[in-house]
Protein backbone atom coordinates (compact mmCIF):
# COMPACT_ATOMS: atom_id res chain seq x y z
CA UNK A 1 0.00 0.00 0.00
CA UNK A 2 1.17 3.49 -0.80
CA UNK A 3 -1.21 5.38 1.47
CA UNK A 4 0.02 8.65 2.93
CA UNK A 5 -0.98 8.71 6.60
CA UNK A 6 -0.95 12.01 8.47
CA UNK A 7 -1.61 13.13 12.04
CA UNK A 8 -2.71 16.70 12.69
CA UNK A 9 -3.16 18.42 16.03
CA UNK A 10 -5.16 21.64 16.13
CA UNK A 11 -8.57 23.18 16.78
CA UNK A 12 -11.90 22.42 15.09
CA UNK A 13 -12.69 25.37 12.82
CA UNK A 14 -16.38 24.45 12.62
CA UNK A 15 -18.71 21.85 14.09
CA UNK A 16 -18.91 18.77 11.86
CA UNK A 17 -21.97 18.49 9.61
CA UNK A 18 -23.58 15.21 8.56
CA UNK A 19 -24.02 14.75 4.78
CA UNK A 20 -25.03 11.85 2.53
CA UNK A 21 -22.87 10.84 -0.41
CA UNK A 22 -22.30 7.66 -2.40
CA UNK A 23 -25.30 6.22 -0.58
CA UNK A 24 -23.83 6.54 2.90
CA UNK A 25 -23.46 9.21 5.59
CA UNK A 26 -20.27 11.22 5.99
CA UNK A 27 -19.22 14.16 8.13
CA UNK A 28 -16.77 16.93 7.35
CA UNK A 29 -15.11 19.66 9.34
CA UNK A 30 -12.00 21.88 9.19
CA UNK A 31 -9.00 21.79 11.51
CA UNK A 32 -6.62 24.70 12.04
CA UNK A 33 -3.08 23.84 13.09
CA UNK A 34 -0.65 26.60 14.07
CA UNK A 35 2.96 25.79 14.87
CA UNK A 36 4.39 27.66 17.87
CA UNK A 37 8.12 28.13 18.21
CA UNK A 38 10.71 30.21 20.06
CA UNK A 39 12.04 32.96 17.77
CA UNK A 40 15.59 34.39 17.73
CA UNK A 41 14.64 36.85 20.50
CA UNK A 42 13.65 33.95 22.75
CA UNK A 43 9.89 34.71 22.55
CA UNK A 44 7.12 32.30 21.68
CA UNK A 45 5.77 33.05 18.21
CA UNK A 46 2.89 31.68 16.14
CA UNK A 47 3.83 30.31 12.75
CA UNK A 48 1.55 30.05 9.74
CA UNK A 49 -1.85 28.45 10.34
CA UNK A 50 -2.51 25.43 8.12
CA UNK A 51 -6.14 24.45 7.42
CA UNK A 52 -7.15 20.82 6.82
CA UNK A 53 -10.47 19.37 5.71
CA UNK A 54 -11.35 16.17 7.57
CA UNK A 55 -13.91 13.60 6.40
CA UNK A 56 -15.28 10.55 8.24
CA UNK A 57 -17.78 7.96 6.97
CA UNK A 58 -20.69 5.91 8.36
CA UNK A 59 -20.88 5.45 12.14
CA UNK A 60 -17.66 7.38 12.65
CA UNK A 61 -19.37 10.34 10.95
CA UNK A 62 -22.31 10.21 13.36
CA UNK A 63 -19.97 9.92 16.36
CA UNK A 64 -17.96 12.86 15.07
CA UNK A 65 -21.04 15.09 14.73
CA UNK A 66 -22.12 14.17 18.26
CA UNK A 67 -18.68 14.71 19.78
CA UNK A 68 -16.73 17.59 18.24
CA UNK A 69 -17.68 21.27 18.40
CA UNK A 70 -16.12 24.38 16.90
CA UNK A 71 -13.10 25.39 18.96
CA UNK A 72 -12.41 21.93 20.45
CA UNK A 73 -8.76 20.86 20.47
CA UNK A 74 -8.51 17.73 18.31
CA UNK A 75 -5.99 15.19 17.08
CA UNK A 76 -6.82 13.68 13.68
CA UNK A 77 -5.15 10.69 12.03
CA UNK A 78 -6.03 9.48 8.56
CA UNK A 79 -5.17 8.94 4.92
CA UNK A 80 -4.42 11.92 2.74
CA UNK A 81 -6.77 11.73 -0.26
CA UNK A 82 -7.80 13.84 -3.25
CA UNK A 83 -11.47 14.86 -3.12
CA UNK A 84 -13.19 16.03 -6.31
CA UNK A 85 -16.58 17.75 -6.61
CA UNK A 86 -18.58 20.15 -8.71
CA UNK A 87 -18.65 23.77 -7.52
CA UNK A 88 -21.74 25.99 -7.33
CA UNK A 89 -21.15 27.33 -10.86
CA UNK A 90 -20.65 23.82 -12.30
CA UNK A 91 -16.85 24.03 -12.33
CA UNK A 92 -14.80 21.00 -11.35
CA UNK A 93 -12.92 21.45 -8.07
CA UNK A 94 -10.51 19.31 -6.09
CA UNK A 95 -8.59 19.44 -2.85
CA UNK A 96 -6.70 17.36 -0.32
CA UNK A 97 -8.79 15.79 2.44
CA UNK A 98 -7.82 13.74 5.48
CA UNK A 99 -9.98 10.59 5.45
CA UNK A 100 -10.10 10.13 9.21
CA UNK A 101 -9.22 6.80 10.73
CA UNK A 102 -9.17 8.37 14.19
CA UNK A 103 -10.33 11.65 15.72
CA UNK A 104 -10.02 12.51 19.37
CA UNK A 105 -10.35 15.49 21.63
CA UNK A 106 -6.84 16.48 22.78
CA UNK A 107 -6.64 15.55 26.47
CA UNK A 108 -3.47 17.63 26.91
CA UNK A 109 -5.67 20.73 26.62
CA UNK A 110 -8.48 19.82 29.02
CA UNK A 111 -10.48 17.08 30.68
CA UNK A 112 -12.04 14.55 28.32
CA UNK A 113 -14.73 12.04 29.26
CA UNK A 114 -15.27 9.05 27.01
CA UNK A 115 -18.57 7.21 26.67
CA UNK A 116 -18.81 4.10 24.56
CA UNK A 117 -21.45 4.25 21.87
CA UNK A 118 -23.43 1.17 20.88
CA UNK A 119 -23.05 0.69 17.13
CA UNK A 120 -26.17 0.02 15.13
CA UNK A 121 -26.39 -1.44 11.66
CA UNK A 122 -27.72 1.85 10.31
CA UNK A 123 -27.40 5.52 11.10
CA UNK A 124 -30.08 6.86 13.46
CA UNK A 125 -32.83 8.44 11.39
CA UNK A 126 -31.80 6.73 8.17
CA UNK A 127 -34.23 4.75 6.04
CA UNK A 128 -31.66 2.00 5.55
CA UNK A 129 -30.76 3.19 2.04
CA UNK A 130 -27.98 5.47 3.29
CA UNK A 131 -30.16 8.59 3.07
CA UNK A 132 -30.84 10.43 6.30
CA UNK A 133 -34.57 10.84 6.96
CA UNK A 134 -36.11 13.43 9.25
CA UNK A 135 -34.41 13.28 12.62
CA UNK A 136 -36.07 14.20 15.91
CA UNK A 137 -34.97 17.61 17.21
CA UNK A 138 -33.35 16.01 20.28
CA UNK A 139 -31.12 13.75 18.13
CA UNK A 140 -28.20 16.14 18.63
CA UNK A 141 -27.12 15.94 14.98
CA UNK A 142 -26.71 18.71 12.45
CA UNK A 143 -27.72 17.35 9.06
CA UNK A 144 -27.00 19.05 5.75
CA UNK A 145 -29.71 18.18 3.26
CA UNK A 146 -29.29 18.25 -0.52
CA UNK A 147 -29.71 21.73 -1.94
CA UNK A 148 -29.34 23.49 1.40
CA UNK A 149 -26.45 25.76 2.22
CA UNK A 150 -24.09 24.60 4.92
CA UNK A 151 -25.68 25.53 8.28
CA UNK A 152 -22.28 26.69 9.53
CA UNK A 153 -21.50 28.79 6.44
CA UNK A 154 -18.32 26.88 5.60
CA UNK A 155 -17.63 26.16 1.90
CA UNK A 156 -17.42 22.38 2.27
CA UNK A 157 -16.44 19.96 0.87
CA UNK A 158 -13.77 22.14 -0.69
CA UNK A 159 -10.48 23.17 0.82
CA UNK A 160 -11.50 26.85 0.94
CA UNK A 161 -14.02 28.18 3.39
CA UNK A 162 -14.15 31.35 5.35
CA UNK A 163 -10.82 31.15 7.12
CA UNK A 164 -11.59 34.25 9.21
CA UNK A 165 -14.35 32.37 11.04
CA UNK A 166 -12.67 29.00 11.56
CA UNK A 167 -12.52 29.01 15.36
CA UNK A 168 -10.68 30.87 18.00
CA UNK A 169 -9.42 27.98 20.10
CA UNK A 170 -11.96 28.63 22.86
CA UNK A 171 -14.67 26.33 24.11
CA UNK A 172 -12.79 23.27 25.33
CA UNK A 173 -15.51 20.92 26.50
CA UNK A 174 -16.19 17.40 27.51
CA UNK A 175 -16.67 15.37 24.35
CA UNK A 176 -16.60 11.74 23.27
CA UNK A 177 -13.54 10.13 21.73
CA UNK A 178 -14.33 9.20 18.14
CA UNK A 179 -12.64 6.41 16.23
CA UNK A 180 -13.36 4.98 12.81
Amino acid sequence: MNDVTVTVSGFAGNSPVLHTGKGRPFAMFRVASTRRYVNDAGEWTDGTTLWFTVKAWRTAAVNLVRSVRKGDPVVVTGRLEMDEWEGPEGEQRSGLVIAATGVGVDATRGKVEYSRHVHHERVPGSRGDGDVAELPEDAGLVVARAGETDPFGVDLPGPGGDEEDQGDGAGVGQRELVTA
